[in-house]
This record gives C-alpha cells, sequence and structure tokens, in this order.
C-alpha cells in the first residue's frame, strides 16, 4: 500500500505549523494574502506550494515537524518515497523548484525525517540527473536547470524547519576545494538547524588551510565538509592535517561525506570522527551528541 501525500492544508493545520491562531489565517485568506480555495462544504483548504510561497515570503516560524507531525506517524510510515522521488525527479528536470518544494513540505509534514527526504528524494534524484548527464542524454543546461531547482526547493525547505533561539552547538559546513556542488551542504546545514544548532555555510570551494583558520578563530563544536571528487589528493590530505590538528586543538568534531572521501586508502589520509555515507549517518551521529 502506498501514501500519495495531501495537496492542501486546512486553516487548523496551518495555525500548527506557523503558531498563530485559526482567526489570523483566516483574515489573510479573506484578505487575498494567502490563496485559498473552498470545499463543497464551505472549509477552505491551501494548496501546499501556495504555504511555501507565503511563508518564505513572510518569514514565519514553526516547524513542520512540529504538532501537525505528531499526528502524522501512520501516514509517514505509508510514505512513497520512490513515488516522490520520481515527482520530485520530474519537477527538477522541468525546472519546476515550486512543485519540488512542496513534494518536499508535504513529505516533511507527514512526519517523514529530514534524512529521509534528502536520502531517499533529493540526493537520489540528484544522482539520476548526473547519471544522465553522463549518458549525454541531459546538456549542461539540463543539469544546471535540475540543479538550481532542486536547490530551490531545499533552501525552502530549510526555511520551514529552522528552530530559532534553540543551539545544540555551533557548526560551520562547507564543500571542499575545487569542490563546486553546494547542494549537500545546503542539505547538511538544514539537517544540522532542524536539530537545533547554529549553522555558518561557507559554501563552494572552501581549502581546508582556511577551514582550519576559521575553526581556530571561530571555534565551532561540529564541523562538516562535503567532495565529491578529489582533484588534487596529495595537496588536499595535506592542508588536511591542519584542519585536523585545529579541530582537535578546540575539541570540535569533524564529519566527512560524499564520494570524494570514500574508500579507505582515502580515509586514512583524511581521519574524521564521522565518514557518512548518508544524511541518515549524520543524524544519527547527531543524536549521539546529545
Amino acid at each position: 500500500m502506498t501514501f500519495a501525500p495531501a495537496k492542501f492544508l486546512t486553516t487548523r493545520q496551518l495555525a500548527r505549523l506557523w503558531l498563530v491562531s485559526e482567526a489570523t489565517i483566516k483574515r489573510w485568506a479573506d484578505t487575498g494574502q494567502l490563496t485559498s480555495s473552498r470545499t463543497v462544504g464551505g472549509h477552505r483548504r491551501f494548496p501546499v506550494a501556495e504555504v511555501m510561497r507565503f511563508q518564505t515570503e513572510r518569514n514565519l516560524g514553526g516547524s513542520a515537524a512540529g504538532a501537525y507531525a505528531a499526528t502524522a506517524t501512520a501516514e509517514a510510515r505509508l510514505f512513497d518515497a520512490a513515488g516522490t522521488e520520481s515527482q520530485f525527479f520530474n519537477a527538477i528536470s522541468e525546472g519546476h523548484a515550486a512543485e519540488a518544494t512542496a513534494l518536499l513540505l508535504e513529505a516533511h509534514m507527514l512526519g517523514v525525517p529530514l534524512e529521509r527526504i534528502f536520502d531517499e528524494v533529493v540526493a537520489t534524484s540528484l544522482r539520476r540527473v548526473g547519471d544522465r548527464w553522463e549518458a549525454y542524454e541531459m546538456s549542461v543546461a539540463d543539469e544546471h536547470v535540475a540543479t538550481s531547482a532542486a536547490t530551490r526547493a531545499v533552501v525552502s525547505l530549510a526555511a520551514s524547519v529552522r528552530r530559532a533561539g534553540v543551539h545544540a552547538g555551533e557548526a560551520v559546513c562547507c564543500a571542499a576545494e575545487d569542490e563546486l556542488h553546494t547542494l549537500p551542504v545546503l542539505c547538511t546545514q538544514a539537517l544540522l538547524e532542524g536539530a537545533g544548532w547554529g549553522v555558518r555555510n561557507l559554501g563552494a570551494h572552501t581549502p581546508f588551510f582556511a577551514l582550519a583558520e576559521y575553526v581556530a578563530k571561530h571555534r565551532p563544536t561540529l564541523v562538516c565538509v562535503s567532495s565529491t571528487t578529489q582533484r588534487e589528493f596529495e595537496h588536499n590530505a595535506r592542508d588536511y592535517t591542519q584542519l585536523e590538528a585545529a579541530a582537535r586543538g578546540y575539541g570540535a568534531r569533524v564529519v566527512l561525506g560524499g564520494e570524494g572521501f570514500r574508500g579507505a586508502s582515502v580515509r586514512r589520509k583524511f581521519p574524521a570522527d564521522l565518514h557518512a555515507e548518508s544524511f541518515g549517518d549524520l543524524a544519527e551521529f547527531l543524536r549521539g551528541l546529545d
């Protein structure tokens, strides 16, 4: 049995999500600020894409994993990851960021953990994009369109799960030197912020020596680095010793993830507290730090 996520939310669900009264939701709808439709019985229904638009524009708080998700455990168990991934892949392939965003938010509001969404939907879809590009079934432009749409979807989802004022610790995340793919870093940031961490995202192409300097200056408790390839292996390994020394000196944990850090020989050159194979690995590691 599979479960098709709802495409609409109720007034009560939005009130729970945004931590406002139902009267406030109705007022936004009545004044045309928040688009809704009516059921045969006259009840308001709000399209998920419209919910995300309004939430992003208004910078509304609340967590999609809050009270609403707490009532959706059974639905989460029936979550059709393969079906959602297929829809997500189709959406980003066409550059439909709003549709892709709606799919991610729907899953999260059903109580599906972020790590599952990132592993089973986002990462799987991006691997398909990469495979098609390598097989010349997608052009460079097509790949850029898909990646851009996926990135916008993840950024929008991240805004809905960020927990303001809660700090499990301070973290820094980035992509390694020569690494231009920032989507894994954005997913990492979202996962951390959803768990209550304060996060600084240094973005793409961050040399290890520069990251070591950042750690020495700001002393985060967690360092996360993503890499899909090691173009300058020996050079990066030498610079990594500076980061490792800084992290150990200030008590920071180091997490490395991505294809660039796979393989026993690579990991011997890049020792870390965790070599994450998935976002699920990272989530489990974070829970162990509590």
